[in-house]
């Protein structure tokens, strides 16, 4: 019995392992280009549930948030507001958060709508037709990694939710505070 329960924690462990490294490879992967924006300026932009339109070029540092067609992105808009405050601290530390909706294309109008039902002064762009990811093939599928800090340079410096996990967020102020990863 005790082996069984043995071989059980070693396969437990190993897959434990397994998944870190390759949350660790689609970070390396992420980082080995630039986001390219260009995609952001066609976009349909919403602030304050009115559509407007997206200056990207006016921080130096930028959250993305993306939201992929795999995700119910109607139901995501509904839950904006929950990053009010984080965003509101991001901000004044001179980080612009954009929210990315790139919904598949039968979703599209809905996801529109749900950005004048539900108006936040955040920043939600709806990219049409998969052009953001397909401009971005290095972004990994996997949703946890959808959240990232952009330098001027549209590089990756950090991945993870700062909404979500506060050191992620320590560590995003501290990059701008200091202008350095550690």
């Amino acid at each position: 019995m005790k082996i069984v329960y043995y071989i059980l924690l070693a396969a437990m462990m190993l897959l434990s392992s397994c998944g870190k490294k390759n949350f660790a490879d689609d970070i390396l992967k992420m980082q080995s280009h630039p986001i390219d924006l260009t995609s952001c300026e066609r976009a349909v932009c919403y602030e304050n549930g009115v559509e407007s339109i997206y200056n990207g070029a006016d921080s130096a540092y930028k959250l993305i948030i993306y939201i992929d067609s795999f995700s119910c992105s109607p139901c995501f808009v509904s839950h904006m507001s929950d990053y009010l405050g984080t965003v509101e601290e991001l901000d004044s530390a001179g980080i612009r958060t954009i929210f990315i909706f790139e919904p598949e294309k039968e979703k599209e109008e809905d996801v529109l709508s749900a950005l004048e039902r539900f108006p936040t002064p955040l920043t939600a762009l709806v990219i049409k037709n998969g052009v953001f990811v397909s401009t971005n093939p290095h972004l990994s599928s996997t949703s946890v990694l959808h959240s990232f800090l952009l330098n001027r340079d549209n590089e990756i410096m950090i991945v993870g939710n700062p909404a979500r996990n506060d050191k992620i967020k320590e560590l995003m102020l501290n990059i701008v505070k200091t202008g350095k990863t550690q």
